[in-house]
């Protein structure tokens, strides 16, 4: 190659990345303003973390009391209120079809599944905080709230770096970073229950992410730290007496935990959006030994009205995870146990409609483990959900779930359920 066209070749690289610098900086930006005004605005973050994936109609003119859009002190600290509750049958007891720490337990009856009072705060460009009181009402009625989280954040960091210090929900894969009032359905997804608990996988810690410096969104996220500890959850799926125990692969929280994201988000255009990448999570279980967990997401996302609020929307969203752990062997303990693993997946499917419903079929499967007693299990689930504004504070849902485990047959569930919402969008 000659050298004037190298020289030619080396200033049109200087400007592309001078290019996707500025605009790096001016998504950030924009992102602030929106917020601090409690106007979702599409950006780098939000997309990957942020409860809310679709586009918001929120307030940006003046205090919204009814919806809590808006609300803040000093136009820094947002505080958020939800709460969620389901009433519904199921043709057994339906705490053993429940795996999720905020699913519906009660049969013929309500639940109460999240309590939760939240704060943002938005000082500047730099710092943000969010900390958030939650818990559910047991079946045995108790009530029994926990921080979720409680982080500080360092954001605009230069090299396009971010740092989340304290409790978080780690970023792996796609429904890990959801709170309750989040989900797409009424139930967690058998999948990241089997694999990372009922809860979702967290971390006492630091967490730091960079958005690399590439054309489309690439973002790496590595948080080291403890896992919480486990007292007060219980793990509701049928295990049979088994040589190892399945519940002795989670993360302990006597040694440190490491977990490893890679999320990518490319536009077709302004109406396509694919997001797909790959996690791991790696650490010594309650057991003693070693567990590891793999995922990989993918996502395709269609608006109708493109980054502007409102109008039709599909969406398609599946993650798919497996772990490989050793726990301590129940009938000998002097032999050196075996190496176990599980395998799970989810397919989700959206699509809304311009009268704010939305129709969906989510589809499910873990593969179980004879050596472990955890039962195979495919779960089928088609859904409506009816949004009463457009700033879907309240929502109203039905759900019927086709359950079928290898250990209890095939089992029924309809439910429906209430979510309000105060408060506009959390930071994450």
């Amino acid at each position: 190659m000659s050298a004037p066209r190298l020289s030619k070749l080396s200033k049109s690289l200087g400007i592309l990345l001078l290019a996707l610098s500025n605009r790096s900086h001016a998504e950030t930006s924009a992102q602030f303003t929106a917020q601090r005004q409690q106007r979702y605005e599409y950006s780098t973050f939000s997309a990957m973390s942020s409860p809310v994936v679709l586009p918001m109609d929120g307030r940006v003119d003046q205090d919204d009391w009814l919806t809590g859009m808006d609300v803040s002190l000093a136009d820094m600290i947002f505080p958020h209120a939800h709460l969620d509750t389901a009433y519904g049958t199921s043709s057994i007891d339906q705490e053993e079809l429940a795996a999720g720490h905020h699913d519906p337990v009660h049969r013929d009856g309500i639940t109460l599944q999240n309590i939760e009072f939240s704060l943002s705060g938005r000082l500047d460009d730099h710092n943000e905080f969010f900390v958030t009181l939650a818990g559910a009402v047991d079946g045995d009625d108790h009530f029994n709230p926990i921080f979720e989280e409680a982080f500080w954040k360092f954001k605009n960091l230069p090299g396009g770096f971010e740092i989340r210090l304290g409790r978080v929900y780690n970023r792996f894969g796609i429904q890990n970073t959801y709170h309750p009032h989040g989900f797409d359905w009424v139930d967690q997804y058998l999948v990241n229950t089997r694999m990372l608990g009922d809860d979702s996988l967290t971390t006492l810690g630091a967490e730091i992410t960079w958005l690399m410096p590439v054309p489309w969104t690439s973002q790496v996220d590595f948080a080291l730290g403890r896992a919480p500890s486990h007292d007060g959850h219980h793990h509701h799926e049928d295990e049979e007496e088994s040589r190892y125990a399945a519940d002795e692969s989670y993360f302990t929280d006597d040694s440190l935990l490491s977990v490893l994201n890679w999320t990518n988000v490319m536009h077709y255009n302004d109406f396509h959006q694919f997001r797909f990448g790959g996690s791991g999570a790696w650490g010594e279980n309650l057991s003693g030994y070693r567990t590891g967990v793999y995922g990989a997401h993918v996502e395709y996302q269609w608006r109708e009205k493109g980054f502007d609020p409102g109008g039709r929307y599909f969406r398609l969203r599946s993650e798919a995870m497996f772990n490989r752990f050793r726990v301590e062997d129940e009938i000998d303990d002097t032999r050196d146990p075996v190496a176990q693993q599980d395998f799970g997946c989810y397919l989700s499917a959206l699509y809304g409609l311009g009268n704010n419903f939305e129709v969906g079929l989510r589809g499910e499967f873990v593969s179980g483990n004879h050596d472990t007693g955890v039962d195979s299990r495919f779960r089928l689930s088609p859904g409506v959900t009816w949004y009463a504004n457009n700033a879907r504070t309240l929502r109203l849902r039905l759900q019927y779930n086709y359950d079928n485990s290898n250990a209890r047959g095939t089992d029924h569930a309809v439910w429906a359920q209430v979510s309000l919402t105060w408060g506009g969008p959390e930071v994450r």
